[in-house]
Order: structure tokens, then C-alpha cells, then sequence
């Protein structure tokens, strides 16, 4: 059986038309015979976390695939619906990884134990989650990281069929591997990460809005990144 998810990160909407017309042009990328089974939006939906930000990100995802998204440290975490979404076979299991205050992510125990109970009885298991538990070599993002990915690897393991794990939080497109899963990092919607951590500003906000399209077949996961124009 084969699943497409539609992954994006970082719409960072702040009530203005130009960060929502970002978020949609991702959105409305996909022609109609490539509709998604569904979207994952890894974090960062608000700006500030304010109720207006999502009402503007729920008028853009209003009438679209079922859809799931897990805060980020911009995020307010309780403005945020539920964390588990089923699509045929596979199951996507939503992790709120936020700190109050901070950039990086903790995986919390309860949060743990929440995922276990989540993922029981599914054959196939996405986790999705804000900051990716790897480093992508970056001086500045790298610390914002996931910072106890140990937590995550006993996750994945006691779940025992974890496919993939979708994340977001460094604006830029990433593929690595973790606890012998693939992790999948999708490109910021409202900018991309400079490549010199010393530029400022360090994020370019003139570049295209980009989104990562998963392909879930029997043994394989298949990821192609696509950017609107």
C-alpha cells in the first residue's frame, strides 16, 4: 500500500497576507492528480503563538487532506489539535518536544509514554516532531537541536515499527539517519537557512518556500523536495 505525505515546517504566520501567501503557494503546489493522502506540519505554525495566527493557519488548511501539526518553540502547544493521525497503514504520531522559552527541544518521558500507547497496534509509524535529534553541521542551528535524542532512539525502538521521522525547525532541507530510521527535516516556508552562521541575517527570506513530499511504499520511503515559484 503506498502513502504520500505532504510535509512543511516553518510558515512562521504572523496574521500578514505575504507569510499566508507563502504557506499557500507550498500548499496549492501539488497539481490534482498528486493530491496528498495527507499533511504534517512540523512545527512553527505561529510567530508569536497568538489565536490569530491560527485562525489564519486553519483558514489555509480548511478544506484540504487530513492534516496533523505538532508545535514548535514558537508554537503555543495548547492551541494545537491532536497528535495522532491514521492515513491506510500508516500511522503519524505527533511529539511535542517544545521548552517554554527556549529554541531546543527536550522529548519529555510522559511524552514518551503518551507515543508508545499512541503507536500500539499500527503497522507503520511516523513520528513527527519539531527539532531533528541530528546535527546538520550548522555552528548556529545545530544547538537548537533535539537535545536528548537518546530519548528518541528508546522510542523507536520500543515501538519497533517506526518508518520515518519527520521534522522541521532549521529551515533547511536535510536527509540523515537516526537509530536506524531515515529523518527527513523539511525546508522552511517562510525563509532558508543561510549556509554561513555568521551572516546576518541569518535566514533568507526572499527564497522560495519549500515543501518535502514522502512517498511510503511496502520497505521504502521515497522523499523529493519541491519549491513554489
Amino acid at each position: 500500500m503506498t502513502t504520500t505525505l505532504l510535509h512543511v515546517s516553518d510558515p512562521h504566520l504572523d496574521g500578514s497576507a505575504a507569510r499566508a501567501a507563502r504557506l499557500r503557494a507550498v500548499l496549492d503546489l501539488l497539481p490534482p492528480s498528486r493530491t496528498p493522502d495527507a499533511i504534517v506540519i512540523t512545527g512553527d505554525i505561529a510567530d508569536t503563538g497568538s489565536a490569530g495566527e491560527y485562525a489564519q493557519f486553519n483558514g489555509l488548511v480548511s478544506g484540504r487532506a487530513p492534516w496533523l501539526a505538532v508545535p514548535g518553540n514558537h508554537d503555543d502547544p495548547a492551541q494545537l489539535r491532536g497528535s495522532v493521525l491514521d492515513v491506510g497503514d500508516l500511522r503519524v504520531v505527533g511529539l511535542d518536544t517544545t521548552v517554554p522559552g527556549e529554541d531546543h527541544g527536550v522529548l519529555r518521558e510522559d511524552v514518551v509514554e503518551q507515543a508508545i500507547e499512541q503507536a500500539q497496534g499500527a503497522r507503520r509509524v511516523v513520528l513527527a516532531l519539531h527539532q531533528p535529534p541530528v546535527a546538520i553541521g550548522h555552528a548556529y542551528a545545530d544547538p537548537t537541536g533535539l537535545r536528548n535524542p537518546d530519548a528518541l532512539a528508546r522510542l523507536i525502538e520500543r515501538i519497533g515499527t517506526v518508518t520515518a521521522v519527520l521534522c522541521g525547525h532549521v529551515h533547511t532541507p536535510t536527509v540523515s539517519s537516526f537509530a536506524g530510521v531515515p529523518v527527513i527535516v523539511a525546508p522552511g516556508v517562510v525563509s532558508a537557512l543561510r549556509l554561513d552562521p555568521d551572516h546576518r541575517p541569518l535566514t533568507n527570506r526572499e527564497h522560495a518556500p519549500g515543501l518535502a513530499l514522502h512517498r511510503f511504499d511496502d520497505g521504502a520511503v521515497t522523499t523529493t523536495f519541491h519549491y513554489a515559484s
